[in-house]
């Protein structure tokens, strides 16, 4: 099994590749398919239906393709959004900007920058800096001291004051308080009112919004765009309704995205293994239905063109890309696309156990979309004999290889009888 981090770079590679032969796309994900399984052979576990849609499907040998909308999974093919995303967008050179101000800060303290080579704002800054007291003492303490960063984490920590001192000052400047936005009024009520431990968690880089929200005891059961609201709620009321306002927006873009891929795709899935024990009950009618083996090892182009993509497998979400929605250009444009597409292949590592690779088709084509050979069909253990009888007669028609999934009397496997038709 191709790791999900393998697969991830070699589609990227492949959806960024539009100006490579197709042929070579296709060629690099035909690869990957047959590293993946056994000898580019995927299944499909199906259930019987009143309708006979199964049962169509085998005799045809075609796969239904539906919208992301029916999949069982509520977060499938759909892209993560989060405040602190957008924040990073809007905000990251600012803080960034912050951060080497605050580097050199340092370097002019120890004589090994002059001043005069700052820019206008970074002079400003700093001039600020080395005029309070309390952050001086402690830089001038520590400049020539060799310590880890435990040491300095546990300095911080018996001297919270430090970080209040520090964030006060920043946030007096009226360049960062204004590129601060909604925040700008919010953040010295939080320096205000949060323990040192608090304060601490502020100091990290990797701080979160909902990290904040619970320091400052907003502890809802909450996503983080909820617990940034109630946050705004508790510290700045007046400003509540501008919170709502982001929210619906945010809201109305993850709407729009589902829509959009309702309209624009179908899919229908498929797995590596026909001995899959969870698949069997899930998907094939707790061992009751069938499993349908394709081959797609052929290499006729009729094939290679209509290839499955690999789904990966992540304890993250793909996360919209805020930069398409800021400025949309060429550059974010093909970046937005590239996030999209890894969000349509993108499920929650909880399902890894399926290893699924999807086909993807246009949602203006047919719904069935017609599958390479049939090489092989697997009856369920529990399969009705009437059941049984229906799918080994198409077998027959077809002249299909059928097997009879059996239960090790020993173990926890499965096994696969030959059955003749």
């Amino acid at each position: 099994m191709v790791s999900s981090e393998e697969k991830r770079n070699i589609i990227k590679n492949i959806i960024q590749g539009a100006n490579q032969e197709i042929r070579s796309l296709e060629k690099q994900l035909y690869e990957l398919l047959l590293r993946d399984t056994n000898g580019g052979k995927l299944y499909k576990y199906r259930s019987f239906d009143e309708k006979g849609f199964a049962l169509k499907n085998l005799q045809d040998g075609t796969l239904h393709c539906s919208k992301p909308s029916a999949f069982n999974d509520p977060f499938d093919c759909k892209i993560g959004v989060t405040l602190q995303s957008l924040y990073e967008t809007i905000y990251g050179d600012v803080m960034d900007m912050l951060r080497i101000i605050l580097e050199k800060c340092i370097w002019v303290v120890r004589d090994e920058m002059k001043i005069d080579d700052c820019s206008v704002v970074e002079r400003r800054v700093i001039e600020k800096l080395t005029s309070n007291e309390t952050l001086m003492r402690v830089i001038m303490d520590k400049r020539d001291r060799e310590e880890t960063s435990e040491q300095f984490a546990s300095f911080l920590h018996q001297n919270s004051y430090i970080i209040t001192e520090l964030m006060q000052l920043v946030l007096s400047d009226e360049t960062f308080a204004s590129s601060l936005g909604i925040f700008a009024d919010m953040l010295p009520r939080m320096v205000d009112n949060i323990t040192p431990d608090g304060l601490l968690l502020l100091s990290n880089e990797n701080v979160t919004f909902a990290d904040v929200a619970h320091i400052n005891g907003v502890m809802d059961d909450a996503d983080e765009i909820e617990l940034a609201r109630l946050l705004s709620q508790k510290l700045y009321p007046e400003n509540n309704g501008t919170m709502k306002n982001m929210q619906r927006l945010i809201d109305d873009i993850v709407c729009k995205l589902t829509d959009q891929m309702n309209s624009l795709l179908l899919m229908g899935c498929l797995c590596t293994d026909y001995k899959n024990r969870l698949m069997w009950s899930h998907y094939a009618d707790s061992h009751r239905g069938f499993c349908v083996e394709y081959d797609f090892s052929g290499t006729e182009e009729s094939v290679l063109s209509k290839l499955p993509f690999p789904i990966f497998y992540d304890e993250n979400r793909p996360l919209f890309p805020w930069k398409i929605f800021l400025e949309n250009t060429p550059e974010n444009v093909k970046a937005a696309y590239t996030q999209v597409m890894l969000g349509v292949l993108t499920k929650d590592k909880v399902w890894e156990y399926e290893n699924e690779w999807r086909i993807l088709i246009k949602a203006t084509a047919s719904s069935e979309f017609k599958m390479p050979r049939i090489s092989c069909i697997y009856l369920g253990e529990a399969i009705r004999i009437d059941n049984r009888e229906q799918v080994i007669n198409i077998a027959r028609d077809r002249n299909i290889p059928v097997k009879q999934m059996k239960v090790d009397r020993g173990t926890y496997a499965l096994h696969a009888e030959n059955v003749i038709i």
